[in-house]
């Protein structure tokens, strides 16, 4: 799991499946960066690297995506992603690591709640993605009611895999998810 620094002012976390070949490191920040970067902002800059550079996106005038955090959950490596993208229940809940990165996830949901308090709107790329955040949260439920609740009455959006929203018409409702970030122009 690629973990994101955690920001305070963080008011939309974006959670996708997984880092493509060419991010290099940086979450959207290769081709599909730069083709949702194209469709929601109008840029020729790789969304990710937007969102990272904070110089960068007040340069060409979206300061506001300073908002936004993005995280990357899975390398694509662990022995149970497979199963995870097929569905396989049954094979997932017995297997140790994906219980490990169950728990790994439940301590960086806490995390981010108690760091990142204005945060109202998780958007899940990816059937990995919101399978993971629910267990998380199923377990979450148990180890703090309190917290869960929290993450419950956010806004979470379940979006297929980037690649697939980039030319799907769903991709409207991530455009207007930015456009409330930006300051009114009135």
């Amino acid at each position: 799991m690629v973990q994101l620094s955690l920001k305070r002012k963080m008011k939309v976390l974006l959670v996708i499946d997984r880092l493509q070949d060419d991010d290099f490191g940086v979450p959207l920040g290769g081709h599909l960066g730069l083709k949702l970067s194209h469709v929601l902002l109008k840029e020729s800059i790789p969304f990710g690297r937007l969102i990272q550079d904070q110089t960068v996106a007040e340069a060409i005038g979206h300061a506001y995506l300073k908002r936004i955090g993005v995280e990357t959950m899975f390398t694509g490596e662990e022995s149970y992603y497979p199963e995870l993208l097929r569905g396989n229940r049954q094979l997932i809940s017995t297997n140790e690591d994906y219980y490990k990165t169950v728990q790994r996830y439940v301590k960086h949901l806490l995390a981010v709640h108690s760091k990142c308090t204005k945060l109202h709107t998780i958007v899940l790329f990816g059937r990995s993605t919101q399978r993971l955040f629910s267990d998380a949260l199923f377990r979450l439920e148990e180890e703090n009611e309190h917290v869960a609740a929290t993450f419950k009455d956010m806004a979470i959006f379940q979006m297929p895999a980037v690649s697939r929203v980039v030319r799907d018409e769903r991709i409207h409702q991530i455009r207007q998810i930015v456009a409330d970030l930006a300051p009114s122009n009135a």
